[in-house]
């Protein structure tokens, strides 16, 4: 028997194979770029995530802190025979703490979120002093003597970090509320007054309302330099840089990596160390960078909203960073909605206590019934150099009751210097309507007053002609009790004359006492 024959087995010619490789190379060519696109989109989306997340664990940090945390520092190293800080990815081993006011990396450990984004920079992070929660450093004011008397400092001065070391919120929360009520206040004046005279805010003053952040319209005011390569903003005066940006409460930053780093604008402030994309160090600014001393009053940062620009033409406003920030008022906003910021003592500034009167006085008549007196309080404010006194708020409380309470100030905020103190009267109306002694003599009416706060840093102090010890407590408008209610309450009763009005010389005249208590 015979078998059948098999078909002969035929293989790939050479060039079948060919030109299947050339198919294969082909697809490889375009899926390549594709891949890489994708994965450029990737680290796009991630770095928006991430710098978002960043941003919302901050506010609610705030929320449950009281404060934000503050900035690390970077790891610096000598490079160049000058220090320079390696911003990018290094931080401090220790993650050491930056000082008050000053910028440094995002605190992602406290936080649960990445320190390193996607393009293996470390994000940067500044935080508006006065908010910061340290309880090392809460708010205590800051007072100087001049001549023989203590004086508050403006209240420029108080929320300076450079000038006032004391100025966070010490995780309190009625001072962190005040102090938003303060930056936003003095936003809003700075803005009224354009001009530098002493006698108004001064622009060149916006260090106080550092962080800031450009206008989204700004980019047409950053020059390329092409000996440092990377843009930089013109010169500016102080007020066109203030009318374009905006006070924010923090902004955390993903810079662009060195090899990148002429499409990152250059912050209004920061000045890199040649062309090594490094920042310089701490001891390096003000000394070998004296324009860095102290960091203040340009730190401007771009707006969240300026989208990434690679012009394949010019490089002049080139940009491939990103920005998050929190305005004054958004944090503000967050707060509420979360049920803090919202009581009455909250509402009241830096500068102010909330304070309230109850009245408890009664008349003492030659004949006939004892009846209530109404109280009178006064907020003065005393001329240094005329010693005149000028009512700015005043309020009456019937007999028997207690006011609501409303925030007085301890010394005024109009000016940025010499700070006037605030003086607090309490008087009472007699049954024919004269507010306290009517007899025509010199200190007319009776009063339980002096200052509001006293910064004699003395524990005795007599007020006015009725020899009754003032309250005075200068601790009253420190972080850890300003946010306790200042009570007045009065009780007695004032001897009558004939008249029904007061009788100075009388037996009788109530007396008041001050208490601050939650």
């Amino acid at each position: 028997m015979s078998r059948p024959l098999k078909p002969a087995v035929r293989g790939f010619l050479l060039i079948e194979l060919a030109l299947a490789l050339m198919v294969i190379g082909g697809l490889a060519a375009m899926l390549i770029p594709l891949l890489a696109m994708q994965g450029k989109l990737d680290s796009a989306r991630q770095d928006a995530l991430s710098m978002q997340q960043a941003r919302d664990a901050l506010v609610r940090q705030a929320v449950l802190g009281m404060g934000l945390p503050g900035p690390i520092r970077f790891a610096e190293a000598d490079t160049g025979g000058f220090g320079s800080a390696a911003s990018h990815v290094a931080l401090s081993p220790t993650l050491e703490l930056m000082a008050l006011g000053r910028p440094g990396a995002l605190p992602g450990q406290l936080l649960g979120v990445p320190t390193v984004s996607p393009w293996q920079t470390a994000y940067a992070y500044d935080v508006q002093p006065a908010l910061r929660d340290d309880a090392a450093t809460a708010f205590y004011p800051a007072v100087e003597q001049v001549g023989a008397n203590w004086v508050f400092k403006s209240i420029m001065s108080q929320l300076d970090p450079a000038v006032n070391t004391n100025m966070s919120t010490g995780g309190v929360r009625t001072q962190l509320c005040r102090h938003l009520n303060t930056l936003q206040d003095i936003e809003q004046k700075i803005r009224i007054y354009p001009t530098t005279t002493s006698a108004e805010y001064r622009r060149s003053f916006i260090n106080v309302t550092l962080p800031r952040i450009w206008a989204k319209d700004y980019e047409s005011n950053f020059v390329w330099n092409s000996a440092l390569g990377y843009a930089t903003t013109s010169a500016d005066t102080v007020d066109a840089v203030f009318e374009n940006s905006s006070a924010a409460a923090f902004v955390v930053v993903r810079r662009a990596p060195p090899a990148q780093r002429r499409l990152d604008r250059q912050n209004a402030l920061f000045q890199q160390v040649g062309t090594t994309g490094l920042d310089p160090t701490l001891d390096a600014r003000g000394t070998v960078f004296p324009a860095l001393a102290g960091e203040r009053g340009f730190r401007v940062y771009e707006n969240p909203l300026t989208p990434a620009v690679d012009s394949p033409t010019s490089d002049a406003n080139d940009y491939d960073g990103r920005v998050q920030a929190v305005s004054l008022g958004e944090l503000v906003d967050g707060l509420r909605q979360a049920g803090v910021c919202t009581t009455l003592p909250e509402t009241c500034k830096v500068n102010q206590l909330f304070v309230r009167f109850a009245n408890y006085v009664s008349s003492a008549p030659l004949t006939g019934s004892a009846q209530g007196l109404t109280l009178r309080w006064e907020l003065m404010n005393r001329d240094p150099v005329s010693d005149a006194y000028t009512v700015l708020q005043s309020g009456d409380i019937a007999n028997g009751s207690t006011s609501t309470g409303v925030c007085l100030d301890s010394f005024n905020t109009a000016v940025t210097s010499e700070p006037r103190s605030r003086y607090l009267r309490v008087s009472f109306i007699s049954p024919t309507g004269s507010v306290g002694y009517a007899d025509g003599a010199a200190a007319g009416y009776w009063y339980r007053g002096g200052l509001l706060v006293d910064p004699t840093l003395t524990t005795a102090a007599t007020a006015a002609d009725d020899g009754v010890t003032r309250w005075r407590n200068l601790n009253a408008l420190a972080a850890a009790t300003a946010g306790q209610t200042v009570t007045v309450s009065c009780s007695g009763t004032h001897t009558l004359l004939a008249s029904n009005e007061f009788n100075r010389a009388g037996a009788a005249k109530p007396t008041c006492t001050v208490t601050q208590l939650p």
